[in-house]
């Protein structure tokens, strides 16, 4: 936790502290540690603040009195920076998940007050615990009318117009050659010196994004991936899948020959495949070999840090890498909006529900997320095909396309530019208009996946 008045007004009280002792019992991977000490910065924020606008209030457990209600709710319009002029909170989150942690610290004090670990020098146990009660119950029935509803609302509202970067295939492809050439760079280096930390840095940073930039896991998933897990999985056994041949393409049999699959811890516990390509197994074997120069025995991660216990720090790493390659925009090269990308363009393949299904597992998603979260970004959707209807409706032209899908609607664009210049021209206003045709829906949509990887295979 960083050094400054919040976290020393945290350390110092009890039941904060009991908070956070209770998370962690709870939330028992290393990285929640950065989340409680979030969550408990955010509680002693807002001990501080309610001491400065009443001063009879000493710590934590006097707070969660009902007469303190309209201070604790004062005092979290202040921290979440609520402008009662504009009636907009600049930070809707904090309102948002304080109420969450203040609910917490009321059990913790109902049971240490019922345990005798905490005695209220004027109210009985039978008070005090009423009244905590009672502010529990406060927060439960009226904190959404004082802040939940507005923040959750202004939360919203700056989602609506918010532009969706998605990666571009440019900049995807950009990003895989630099990193298979930066890759094979590093690897030659590190045969010729195995005692090179730069090349042995490089190596282990360019595996991590390569196995990013395939998988499109949760980059969290990946940095606390454990040796052992990765040790374990025996080579793979081809002789196994004798009795599945018929089942799958001649492609799918090649790419089952080729990968190597590890099930890493994921969100909620989830189980989440992670496909290794023959290059990459091969720079994970020689990160192995020479692995003993550089990280200490006591470091369990697969993509360990060289001078601690620690994974390295995954999102910061692919961050370095997106902005060396050159990419026209590196800040869409993230593992959130490689997720989303895959998860997205998925919809303009013919996949069965069953094929969906199969990605959302591997993604760690459940099906009903996955369809209804990770789908064409609406500003797409109702750009690109909405206003395919809309333009068929002004032209008085539906009738037309009876019983037709809004994909199988080709409009021709460059008629209705024509049309719509030569108007803007006969009335004086000449304008510019530039309309991007949208190549990987036109040349992808209604297609299954085999169909474009025989393509590609072909040279099409």
């Amino acid at each position: 936790m960083q050094a400054d008045k919040v976290s020393l007004c945290a350390k110092k009280d009890d039941l904060i502290c009991a908070f956070g002792s209770r998370y962690l019992r709870t939330h028992r991977e290393q990285h929640h540690a950065l989340v409680c000490s979030r969550k408990m910065r955010e509680l002693a924020k807002t001990l501080i603040e309610c001491r400065r606008l009443n001063s009879n209030i000493k710590n934590m457990y006097e707070l969660l009195h009902p007469q303190y209600f309209d201070t604790v709710v004062q005092s979290a319009k202040i921290i979440a920076k609520y402008n009662p002029t504009t009636d907009v909170y600049e930070s809707p989150t904090f309102g948002m998940n304080i109420s969450r942690s203040l609910k917490d610290c009321c059990d913790i004090a109902i049971l240490h007050i019922c345990k005798r670990k905490y005695q209220s020098n004027s109210l009985s146990t039978a008070e005090f615990e009423a009244d905590v009660t009672m502010f529990k119950k406060l927060l439960e029935t009226t904190w959404r009318h004082e802040i939940s509803t507005q923040a959750h609302h202004d939360l919203n509202t700056k989602t609506w117009n918010k532009i969706t970067i998605i990666s571009l295939a440019t900049d995807l492809k950009l990003f895989r050659n630099y990193l298979i050439q930066k890759g094979n760079y590093a690897e030659t280096k590190l045969k010729e010196n195995q005692t090179d930390i730069q090349s042995f840095k490089l190596l282990m940073e360019t595996a991590f994004c390569r196995l990013l930039l395939l998988n499109r896991k949760r980059v969290g998933e990946l940095q606390r991936m454990k040796l052992a897990t990765y040790l374990a999985v025996e080579e793979k056994n081809n002789q196994s899948y004798e009795e599945f041949t018929e089942a799958i393409t001649p492609a799918e049999k090649i790419l089952l020959k080729s990968f190597k699959r590890v099930v890493i811890r994921g969100k909620r516990g989830r189980g989440v495949p992670v496909l290794f390509s023959n290059d990459m197994q091969d720079h994970m074997k020689l990160i192995l070999n020479v692995r003993k120069n550089f990280i200490d025995n006591t470091n369990l991660f697969l993509f360990a840090t060289t001078k601690s216990n620690e994974p390295i720090t995954g999102y910061k790493v692919v961050q370095k890498h997106a902005k060396l390659c050159g990419a026209k925009n590196p800040e869409a090269l993230t593992s959130t909006k490689l997720r989303k990308h895959l998860a997205t363009l998925t919809q303009v393949f013919n996949m069965s529900n069953n094929d969906i299904e199969q990605l959302a597992t591997f993604m760690g998603h459940t099906f009903n997320v996955h369809s209804t979260v990770y789908r064409l970004p609406d500003d797409v959707y109702q750009t690109a095909k909405i206003a395919k209807l809309l333009l068929l409706m002004e032209k008085g032209d539906a009738g037309k396309y009876k019983g037709k899908t809004l994909d199988e609607i080709d409009l021709d664009m460059d008629t209705e530019i024509d049309e719509v210049e030569d108007l803007t021209v006969k009335s004086g206003n000449i304008a510019r208009r530039r309309i991007s045709d949208d190549l990987l829906l036109k040349y992808t949509s209604g297609r299954t996946i085999d169909n474009v990887m025989i393509d590609q295979f072909r040279g099409r």
